[in-house]
This record gives structure tokens, C-alpha cells and sequence, in this order.
């Protein structure tokens, strides 16, 4: 019974967010400028903040998302991190990301705190399945691009078939630009999105994240 209202709580924390970013802080000059475009996204309405984070140390790591943490607080978004699952419960995380050959969600439950959110990041209609029984909260779907030269022709019937077949929430990745958004949204009739450097090294990252929410 528990495992049932865990799963419908985190679907109505989930329900209505729409613009998820994925950190990169790799350009940035220092911790505090990344810190501060963080900010910035979240002040213009992302409401899904991952801590993608694997070029610097666990210490800053760790200080980076407890910052992570009280800025999800004070702007009501969801702070998650990406597979480390220790990092996600030392900064008191809402829960964690996991991608493919990872850590298996049962064991990223019995880690985190019960009403963790575990999300997954798939590929195909088959991951996406396996994922969802496995007891995912969401999916970040990434499709198999049909020309991997070009970024927008993705394979359709999968984005289709998943959101069709599977209720938890579906976020698409898949390099998405706001040059790109809107036609790749009404395309596919989704309306929760990834991005990363869009956002993270925009020229002022509010401006882009509010930008990107009107075509959401």
C-alpha cells in the first residue's frame, strides 16, 4: 500500500513540471558563476534541476548541491543528482537520476529516503518499459537519432509508442535549442523537455528558461 501512495505522491510532484536541466558546469570560470547561472534558470521557471557533475571533486561536489538544495527550496523546484546516489543523500536530495547500467532502482530505494524520486534516462520502447515496471518515477527519453547526423530526425514511432503505453511522466532529450523547441514539441505533442547549455550558458539563463516555457 506505501509503495502505491510513494508512487502517486511523486507523480503529482512530478505532474506539472515541464523544463528539467541537466548541469554542466564545465565552461564556467568558477563554482560561484555556475552557481549563479543555476540560479538564474531557476528564477526563470525551471522546476527540475539535475547535478550532473563529473570533472570536479566529491568536497565541491558536495558543496555545490547542498547550495543546489537550498535554491530548489527557496524557488519550489525539484533538486536531483545524476547516479551518485551518495551525493544525493549527503545534500539531502529529492532523489536521484540514474542512466543506463547503473545502479538498478530497487537498489537506489533502499539507499535514499522512501519518498525518493528515481528517474531513468532510455533509449528505445524496451528500456522505457523495463524502467516503468522497475518502478521508475519518470523517464528521460533520448531516442536513437535514425541519421545521427542530424539531430531532429529521431525515431518518431518510439516517442509515440512510450507516451502512449506508459503513465509516469516522459521528459525528451534530444538537443534541444530555441531554435528547435517549437517545432520539435508540436511534432511530437511533448511538453516536458531536457536541456543543458541552452540554458546553462545562455547569456542570461532566466531569459532563455522563460523563453523556452512559452513553448511548453
Amino acid at each position: 500500500m506505501w509503495d502505491k501512495l510513494k508512487e502517486q505522491f511523486n507523480l503529482l510532484k512530478l505532474e506539472k513540471k515541464k523544463l528539467y536541466l541537466v548541469t554542466n558546469s564545465d565552461k564556467f570560470l568558477s563554482k560561484d558563476i555556475f552557481v549563479d547561472a543555476t540560479a538564474s534558470a531557476l528564477q526563470g521557471g525551471v522546476d527540475i534541476v539535475q547535478l550532473n557533475e563529473y570533472s570536479i571533486p566529491d568536497n565541491v561536489t558536495v558543496e555545490i548541491g547542498r547550495k543546489f538544495r537550498t535554491l530548489c527550496d527557496e524557488f519550489g523546484a525539484t533538486y536531483l543528482v545524476n547516479n551518485r546516489v551518495d551525493i544525493a543523500r549527503i545534500t539531502e536530495a529529492d532523489g536521484v537520476h540514474l542512466e543506463q547500467g547503473g545502479i538498478s532502482i530497487k537498489d537506489a530505494k533502499e539507499i535514499l529516503d522512501e519518498n525518493a524520486i528515481i528517474g531513468k534516462t532510455v533509449h528505445n520502447t524496451q528500456e522505457a518499459y523495463t524502467a516503468a515496471k522497475e518502478g521508475a518515477d519518470y523517464l528521460i527519453l533520448r531516442p536513437v537519432y535514425i541519421n545521427p547526423s542530424e539531430s531532429e530526425t529521431f525515431d518518431d514511432n518510439c516517442i509515440y509508442e512510450v507516451k502512449k503505453n506508459i503513465e509516469i511522466p516522459i521528459f525528451l532529450s534530444c538537443d534541444i535549442t530555441l531554435n528547435n523547441v517549437e517545432r520539435i514539441v508540436q511534432n511530437n505533442d511533448i511538453h516536458k523537455i531536457v536541456v543543458t547549455d541552452s540554458v546553462m550558458y545562455a547569456k542570461v539563463p532566466e531569459l532563455a528558461a522563460r523563453k523556452f516555457l512559452t513553448y511548453l
